[in-house]
């Protein structure tokens, strides 16, 4: 039912004399520019075992994949990455910034990448003020921003109810974490409650090799924080599709709701709702509810359950999601962690998976 999410090949040659580039932009001028080289190690060592749902990625970005006939496996699945990211601010009303971030298999050997052991995660380009921020390029889904991010946040594993409904759309919209080819305009962040207000609209554009129409899809998403402790959230998707006789113009439409309540600094609850409908029968929801806990001295944890239906018989119900994760972080930028994830369909089919994987970003 999966594939892995295509990634754009880069020569790692090309990558570096890229990286030295900006290097020397950034040393030249310096008064004009900010720039950060960035980055992040992870290496997982999971188990899996179960009927192949489709709703869990086992052995993300592994030599050769996991499978119920393995014992373990390495995973790569956080994606380990090397970035660039900067700017330069044109005048009193607007800056310019940039992203340029390239996931780096680690692993080597047929792990996703294939053909080579770099691949684009994002590379963007953006002209923004306190009027907003009007971006084109690979960036990250309002979807993911404006309603996953509600009950979602495992690393790697947890995403099965996610899965249940983002499978269902086309090209890069597919699982709904980043979008390959898109514009888009977004006033305020939803990442935590820092804005009271925050909106994107987003436009796809140019994807779908048999895609006519110049925009392939668009979202519209916004977000209301009360008091930096409570907010509400939602996300429309729709897929445009033109395309030539004989080919499938299935139009997929999605819409998601959710909210978050940090009721103590050390305790978050989030909930979320999605409905996708792609057009040619197959109609689907999905609903989580999680916990976000903060003991102290280090150590942080998920907790989440969801559940899903569809409307064809010959889709499966997910009975049950169970995901979280255990985490310590030895400093702010090394970190250990435990993810499991369980899914459970109504037709006796499920899946079990446990990691343990090591971080250091830098």
């Amino acid at each position: 039912m999966m594939q892995k999410p295509k990634l754009v090949r880069l020569n790692a040659l090309a990558l570096a004399s890229l990286m030295g580039t900006g290097a020397l932009v950034a040393a030249g001028t310096a008064q004009a520019f900010e720039t950060e080289l960035y980055g992040i190690v992870d290496v997982g060592l999971e188990s899996f075992s179960g009927d192949g749902t489709g709703l869990i990625f086992p052995g993300m970005n592994s030599v050769a994949g996991n499978s119920d006939d393995k014992d373990f496996t390495l995973s790569n699945g956080m994606q380990s990455r090397i970035g660039l990211r900067g700017g330069e601010r044109l005048n009193e009303h607007v800056e310019l910034t940039y992203n340029l971030e390239y996931a780096v298999d680690v692993l080597v050997e047929d792990s996703g990448f294939t053909d080579s052991s770099i691949g684009t995660r994002l590379g963007w380009v953006a002209l923004g003020g306190d009027w907003g921020t009007v971006k084109t390029g690979t960036q990250w889904m309002a979807l993911y921003e404006f309603g996953a991010w509600n009950t979602y946040r495992n690393d790697v594993h947890g995403y099965g109810g996610y899965y249940y409904t983002t499978g269902l759309l086309r090209d890069s919209l597919a699982f709904g974490f980043r979008q390959s080819s898109a514009i888009s305009y977004q006033y305020g962040s939803a990442w935590g409650h820092s804005d009271p207000f925050a909106f994107n609209l987003t436009f796809g554009v140019g994807e779908g090799e048999d895609n006519e129409s110049g925009i392939s899809s668009v979202q519209a998403a916004a977000q209301y924080s009360f008091n930096n402790q409570v907010s509400v959230n939602a996300v429309y998707v729709q897929e445009i599709v033109d395309v030539p006789d004989g080919v499938p113009d299935n139009e997929a439409t999605l819409w998601n709701v959710g909210a978050r309540w940090t009721i103590t600094p050390e305790f978050e609850l989030g909930v979320n709702y999605s409905n996708v409908d792609d057009d040619a029968g197959d109609e689907r929801d999905a609903y989580t509810l999680a916990g976000f806990f903060n003991f102290g001295q280090g150590w942080d944890a998920s907790l989440g359950i969801g559940a899903g239906s569809a409307d064809l018989d010959e889709v499966a119900d997910m009975d049950l999601n169970v995901y979280g994760f255990v985490r310590h972080s030895f400093t702010d930028r090394t970190s250990a962690r435990f993810e499991f994830e369980y899914v459970e369909l109504d037709n006796d089919a499920d899946d079990t998976l446990g990691m343990f994987a090591l971080q250091h970003s830098f």
